[in-house]
Parts: C-alpha cells; structure tokens; sequence
C-alpha cells in the first residue's frame, strides 16, 4: 500500500507540470502514487501527464483548488496526502524526511518543508520562499522567512501550518477537522483555503511543524510585493477570502484584542481598492453572498471546537 499521496492540482500547467512529476519519481521515498486533478486546462498538460505512471482526473469545468485537492483526497486511502503546486520541484528526500518526521508523533497534523525560491527552473535558488504559514495581528497570512537568505533557515518548529503549494498532511487530520466530510473550504475556490485549515486543525488541538531538511524549490508568480502582477480575478477573490477567513474561524475575544491592527490595515486595503483596484469592490458584495454559509460553518466550528485559543500563539 501506498503512504503518500501526492495529489497534484493543474490548470494550463504545461510550463513546469513535467518537471515537477519527474521529481516526484526521483524521491528516494517510494512508496507513494501520484494523482493529477486537472481543472479543464485548454493546452496539453494533461497529455504531459499520460507520459508518466499516474493517476488522472479529467474536470470539464475549472472546479477551483479547494474542490479539486477534495476529490484527489476522496478517491485516495493513503496515510499521508501531499498537496502539490506544478511550480514546486522536490528536492529527493522530500517525502522521506517529512514520512521520519510525522511519524514520530500521531499528535502531528501537518508538516510544511522548506522551499527555496527561485523565478528561472535553472537558477540556484538564494532565498527562502516559506518556513510554513503564520497569521499577523492585522489577520493578514505571511510565510516565515520569506526573502530571507538560506543561510538563516530555521531550526525545526511548530507552527501555524503548511503553505498549500507543498502541504503534507495527516490523512486523520484531514477527516477529523473536515466539516460535513468538506476538507479544503470549496466556498474559497482558490486562495487562503490551506490558511482556513490550518485554523481549523489548530482549533482541533492537531500540531504542525516545519521540517527543514525537507527541500523543494518553487517558482512563486504569485507573492508578497507583487500584487500588481496577480490578475484581476484572483485580486477579488484574495479580498473576499480574507473576510470569509475572519467571518468563518475568528474569535470575538481576540479579534477585540487586535482591533487596532486590524482596524489600521483595513483603512489601507479600503483606500487601495477605492483609488487602485476597483474591480475588487465586487469582494465585499460576493462576502455578503457567502455570509449565511461562512455562519453555518463558523458555528459548527464553535460547536465542536469550542476552544480555539492554541492558534493564536502564532498571531504575531
């Protein structure tokens, strides 16, 4: 039986989509399968893929991330489910130190690796992409160590959770803190749906810890700084999620607590949408949209969760 799945999400991948399955199969880890959810891409990633010995599913509509990552999830029984971007690369003892290290522990969660960032396939990377997700006062998601130099990697650590691009999960995890058998949010779509379960699992008493001889490379288009380039869609649908985020998971408590930075930031974002980016005012009415939704969830949570105070250790 396979331990790993590694579940790989595509649309209109064809740029690294080789790449990233090869390394995959270069992993001195080996018992693991692989499955590509294809979102509908209209070039030849999918025929890419029928080169390799893998699994594909083939969607007439792009379902988003958080539907696609469900159904691979769904059609999989392995202990352990990685979540893959087609822009990370693996480094070869990716799957077997993250195996080494979570099995030591049933208390572990999730496990993120260190990803190296680089914006060519065949450049050295220099810098740190991500050491695994943390959450600010202002209830914007960073990565830690992000534009860091490598040589200040972190030691091991817990930490808030894993970054969606190369997430690895506990398949228990997964079950225990999915709601009405819901794992990613697919009201999200795309984008800050790993940040949403990491809040839940934290809320659920699951621990997640950065493993730092575990090493890929990433080519992130998308990153802190670089919002201009980011097309318009997914603008308006980072916005939105940030407040079915907040909506969803936070608690009145804490959220009282930060109401400073939070207050702060949200003048900032309101006067970027108002005088730069317009298209995204149509966040705030898709938030009203999903407020019933994000309630019905949020108080599932509380219900039984009722104790969410572990995860706001890592608010800094």
């Amino acid at each position: 039986m396979n331990i790993v799945s590694v579940n790989i999400v595509t649309y209109n991948s064809r740029q690294y989509i080789k790449q990233c399955i090869e390394c995959v199969y270069k992993q001195v880890y080996k018992k693991f399968s692989i499955v590509v959810i294809d979102n509908c891409s209209s070039d030849d990633t999918v025929s890419i893929c029928k080169h390799f010995p893998l699994r594909i599913i083939q969607n007439s509509v792009n379902m988003g991330y958080a539907a696609a990552h469900n159904q691979g999830i769904g059609l999989t029984e392995s202990k352990y489910v990685l979540t893959l971007n087609p822009d990370v690369f693996l480094r070869p003892k990716f799957l077997y130190q993250m195996v080494s290290v979570v099995e030591k522990d049933v208390h572990i969660g999730s496990a993120c690796g260190l990803l190296l960032r680089t914006d060519h396939v065949s450049e050295s990377p220099k810098i740190i992409d991500g050491a695994g997700l943390f959450m600010r006062k202002n209830r914007r998601q960073g990565l830690l160590y992000e534009g860091k130099p490598i040589r200040l990697t972190p030691q091991a650590n817990y930490i808030f959770g894993p970054d969606g691009s190369a997430a690895f999960y506990r398949r228990t995890m997964l079950e225990d803190v999915a709601i009405h058998k819901e794992i990613f949010d697919e009201d999200f779509f795309m984008h800050k749906e790993d940040v949403d379960l990491a809040w839940r699992a934290q809320r659920a008493g699951w621990e997640s810890v950065f493993v730092p001889k575990a090493i890929a490379v990433h080519i992130r288009t998308f990153r802190s700084g670089k919002r201009q380039v980011v097309p318009p869609t997914i603008q308006r649908i980072s916005l939105r999620n940030r407040y079915l985020l907040l909506l969803k998971n936070d608690e009145l408590k804490y959220f009282l607590r930060d109401l400073q930075h939070i207050m702060i930031y949200e003048f900032g974002i309101f006067c970027y949408v108002l005088f730069i980016e317009r298209h995204s005012f149509h966040a705030y009415r898709e938030v009203i949209l999903l407020w019933h939704s994000m309630i019905q969830k949020r108080n599932y949570i509380h219900r039984v969760w009722p104790n969410g105070s572990q995860a706001y250790k890592f608010f800094y």
